[in-house]
């Protein structure tokens, strides 16, 4: 740094990796937090605004610190582009100039993806497991873990052994706890295949339409990072 040496590689590489890791991760974390509440919010409205949370206070924790956030913050190792590629194209640093990786539109994005995720989750619910509080409270807190998980997996550029560790990681301990929270949970439920197949289902309605637009949009209007790796394969 005295002799400004390494100045290029520190702006180019570690600037802007730094600026893209911090910009997913954050929108992510908000994401996270918006589509728990506006499940509540569209159970609230479907049985005629009742004052019962759908999870309690155990659950949510679990949701936000054990079950998914070493996945979330494995977002941090994520690279686009290697640093070779960042030095030889200096234009990928320039697009981030024009704050396109967080601004107003792309956190309206991740807001309109909260409420379709979670109104797809709580209507599905209620349409196919309409027995219980119990199942339904099951059914969509196992969809939600899932559905983080594959949006871990559609925002991350190269999926590294790391980030699937976390995730099998995070998953063995979800099912395990089941188990031993057999009151917060319906666990002869989770034994029915039809039970599992219709989470399934509701993850793939929730998740599969979203990720079809983003490979649409990303086909017919790729950003700067897609041209150069066309380009360099």
């Amino acid at each position: 740094m005295t002799q400004f040496s390494h100045l290029k590689e520190l702006v180019l590489y570690h600037g802007r990796m730094s600026y893209q890791r911090s910009a997913k991760l954050s929108q992510f974390i908000i994401h996270r937090g918006m589509i728990i509440s506006f499940i509540q919010a569209i159970f609230t409205m479907i049985f005629f605004s009742v004052t019962i949370p759908i999870y309690n206070g155990f659950l949510i924790l679990g949701y936000a610190t054990v079950y998914t956030s070493l996945p979330v913050f494995s977002l941090v190792l994520d690279q686009d582009v290697d640093r070779g590629t960042c030095l030889k194209y200096p234009i990928l640093y320039q697009t981030l100039q024009a704050g396109r990786s967080l601004n107003l539109k792309t956190f309206l994005v991740w807001v309109w993806k909260s409420i379709y995720q979670a109104s797809i989750i709580m209507f599905l619910a209620v349409i196919l497991f309409n027995d219980s509080f119990v199942t339904i409270m099951s059914i969509t807190y196992t969809t939600l873990i899932f559905i983080e998980f594959l949006n871990i997996l559609q925002e991350i550029s190269v999926i590294r052994r790391e980030v699937i560790m976390t995730i099998v990681f995070s998953l063995a301990i979800y099912m395990g706890s089941i188990y031993f929270f057999n009151t917060l949970f319906k666990v002869q439920a989770f034994l029915d295949k039809f039970f599992m197949a219709k989470v399934l289902l509701i993850t793939a309605a929730s998740w599969l339409p979203l990720w079809i637009v983003k490979r649409l949009s990303a086909w017919y209007d790729p950003d700067a990072v897609l041209k150069v790796r066309r380009g360099v394969n």
